[in-house]
């Protein structure tokens, strides 16, 4: 079994900084950008990674455990209606967003949300961050929509191990460093973050590869009934260094069904 201290790679990948990427905007003819910020994700592991090599002895899975019995009480006191304070992190609100016509309406609203508000500390952390790269991106890569090729269908459903079209702009891919993800949602419908439980397209998938359309070959890992996003990542940078920079673009959520 993989010792949580291994969770992270190095010391020296704590010290980066964050990646920030130039979009053009294209409406603006004096010729300005976009700032987008891009930064890695630590998980609960990595966490634990690092408390586990600060304090030498402590029991790591009490801690594990601790904060899943956490989490789940976070969701049950949010699904009650309540604001939640995560310790000294900052505020869970429900929010929701959208005219009202009258009482009777609001007496049936749903789709809430629910929104961060950070702490003073938490501000006051990043305030000052480390830029270590920028890269100036004159057409940001965008999918519009999905077509499943097997039924001809543009319904929100993909047929599992069959082609689909993906339209767009700045789509073409180099099919020898980008990478094709099939992301899976939550119980809760949100984007499942641990990339580890990405799916990823075989690297034969891809079959048409032009830059306002895409046919590729759904995955036959995908779990009928699960939905999904589709994910394109794209690395740019020089030829010493081709995986310098990161830009990546989601579809709508899908579902995956069987043919």
């Amino acid at each position: 079994m993989k010792n949580l201290e291994d969770e992270l790679v190095s010391e020296e990948s704590l010290q980066s900084g964050i990646t920030v990427t130039l979009i053009k905007n294209q409406l603006d003819k004096a010729g300005g950008f976009f700032a987008r910020v891009k930064s890695r994700l630590a998980t609960v592991k990595a966490a634990l990674g690092l408390i586990a090599k600060k304090n030498k002895g402590i029991d790591t899975s009490a801690i594990k455990t601790g904060l899943e019995l956490y989490n789940d009480e976070v969701i049950d006191l949010l699904s009650m209606g309540y604001a939640v304070k995560i310790l000294d992190i900052g505020v869970l609100q429900i929010k929701h967003r959208g005219a009202v016509k009258d009482k009777n309406e609001a007496m049936t609203l749903s789709n809430f949300t629910v929104e961060f508000t950070p702490s003073a500390a938490v501000s006051e952390a990043v305030k000052n961050l480390k830029v270590d790269a920028v890269l100036e991106v004159m057409n940001e890569p965008e999918i519009k929509s999905l077509m499943d090729l097997w039924r001809q269908e543009s319904d929100g459903k993909i047929t599992i191990g069959r082609p689909f079209q993906v339209l767009g702009q700045n789509l073409k891919l180099d099919t020898g460093i980008d990478e094709v993800f099939f992301v899976p949602l939550t119980a809760s419908g949100a984007d499942d973050l641990d990339e580890e439980n990405w799916i990823r397209a075989a690297s034969n998938a891809v079959f048409r590869n032009k830059p306002s359309e895409l046919n590729i070959y759904a995955s036959d890992n995908l779990e009928s009934g699960k939905k999904y996003r589709l994910l394109l990542r794209m690395w740019k940078g020089k030829d010493d260094n081709p995986k310098a920079f990161e830009i990546s673009t989601k579809s709508d959520i899908f579902e995956a069904v069987n043919a």
